[in-house]
């Protein structure tokens, strides 16, 4: 059973129960009322009875004219009149048990019921004697009052059932249809798309707060996929190049006899594209940190590496050779700031990934490398004036295979900066990234 009927049916039953409730309230209360009214009207008419019977002796003419008068209008009363020895004396047959009799006297009145009648019974001390006069009404007549009220409550308990769960059913289907909106997104929502659910529910109360959640996760999602999607086409991409080349060298090679110079060229060239696939087998291998329980350190100077890595981007970039500002302020005798004990590799591969990043996306401007001393620890700075990185996507960019929106064409996987990053935190190097969209990126590292 879905959660709307469910609720609908859970109110109308809710409903129901307070209605009942009241029902009973309201009846209960009518009964009493009307009851106690009876009994009112028994009472004066016992008075009128007793009067009538026993006070011509002791009032004017004039006086009991009028008590006759009252008498005379009451219709039909039904009545009985016990003398001290419970012998009825006035009235209609006798139905009244002799213990209720004295307990009237006991008590000088009393309202009780009998199998049909409500009944007032009241004490009446006269010269002519002690009395018991006892006027009565007839229940059936009483619950005459009562019956169109049980019909009342009971075809509004009928009609408000139904007006209930029609309205309840109604309602619900209005505060669902954001839910099912949802629901129905979601399964025609495939991988690879925007993965982003729309809602025009605006009012900022729980079902939205639950579809802005959604929507955090399925951007995650998303970008997952866009790191599946870009590793499996970077894997594709670095694995075929190199094993392209090793099988076009074998093929041509197996034509015909070569000599053995042929031979030793070949070897050079397959160990040269074997070596490439080690290459990116370890930048694999740090992206899933598969080597974070190894040590091989070794004391390093930082800024011979720069140069090294300057030379090398100079070559796969001639065109920005003049574009590449080294500076350092720090004197080349302060070895206990250059010299760093770190693995090697991985902070070649870092760095080259950062400044290679930097030529790549600075638009043709200049690239400023500065290393410099602050607070007693090495510090690098890699500044470039280009593309930038937006705002929002800055919390995303140490994901391995995630891009920019903004790299566009721009050369790469989206691998560069993630490997980095990852080797700055496996060597407890301190890293901070500034950026502005079309303005520039600025790296500041600092070296423990």
């Amino acid at each position: 059973m879905k959660i709307q009927t469910r609720l609908s049916i859970i109110s109308s039953a809710l409903w129901g129960i307070v209605f009942i409730v009241v029902s009973l309230l309201i009846f209960g209360l009518y009964k009493r009322n009307i009851e106690n009214s009876v009994y009112r009207n028994l009472k004066k008419t016992s008075q009128i009875i007793g009067h009538y019977f026993f006070e011509e002796d002791e009032v004017s003419p004039k006086e009991f004219l009028k008590i006759k008068k009252q008498y005379e209008k009451m219709a039909d009363p039904d009545y009985e009149i016990y003398d001290e020895d419970n012998q009825l004396v006035y009235g209609n047959t006798p139905d009244i048990s002799v213990n209720i009799i004295e307990n009237i006297r006991l008590k000088k009145k009393l309202m009780f019921t009998t199998e049909n009648f409500l009944c007032y019974g009241v004490y009446y001390n006269d010269n002519q004697g002690d009395f018991v006069i006892i006027t009565k009404e007839k229940k059936k007549d009483v619950y005459n009052y009562i019956n169109p009220l049980i019909w009342i409550l009971l075809s509004a308990f009928i009609l408000g059932l139904l007006a209930t769960v029609l309205l309840n059913k109604w309602i619900a289907n209005i505060a669902y249809r954001p839910i099912r909106d949802t629901i129905k997104q979601v399964k025609e929502m495939s991988p690879g798309d925007s993965m982003q659910l729309t809602t025009t529910h605006t009012v900022q109360d729980e079902l939205y707060d639950l579809t802005e959640t959604f929507n955090e996760l399925l951007s995650k999602i998303s970008d997952t996929f866009k790191i599946q999607q870009n590793f499996v086409s970077y894997v594709s991409h670095e694995f075929k190049t190199p094993l392209t080349a090793i099988q076009g060298n074998l093929e041509v090679f197996s034509l015909k006899d070569r000599t053995p110079e042929e031979y030793h060229t070949l070897t050079d060239t397959l160990i040269s594209e074997i070596q490439q696939l080690e290459e990116i087998l370890e930048t694999l291998l740090i992206v899933s940190d598969l080597r974070k329980n190894t040590d091989i350190s070794e004391q390093i100077r930082i800024d011979e590496m720069i140069f090294e890595i300057i030379k090398k981007v100079s070559g796969k970039y001639p065109d920005y050779t003049e574009k590449l500002n080294f500076e350092w302020e720090i004197s080349p005798e302060r070895e206990d700031l250059l010299q760093i004990n770190i693995d090697k590799t991985q902070l070649f591969i870092a760095l080259f990934n950062l400044i290679e990043n930097a030529v790549k996306f600075s638009k043709g401007n200049g690239v400023n490398i500065k290393l410099f001393e602050v607070n007693k620890k090495l510090g690098l700075t890699i500044q470039d004036h280009g593309i930038g990185i937006p705002e929002k996507q800055l919390s995303e960019i140490s994901k391995p295979f995630y891009r920019a929106e903004n790299a566009g064409n721009i050369s790469g996987k989206g691998i560069g900066l993630s490997i980095a990053l990852r080797i700055f935190e496996k060597n407890s190097i301190n890293y901070k990234i500034n950026s502005i969209e079309n303005k520039g990126t600025e790296i500041n590292l600092s070296f423990l």
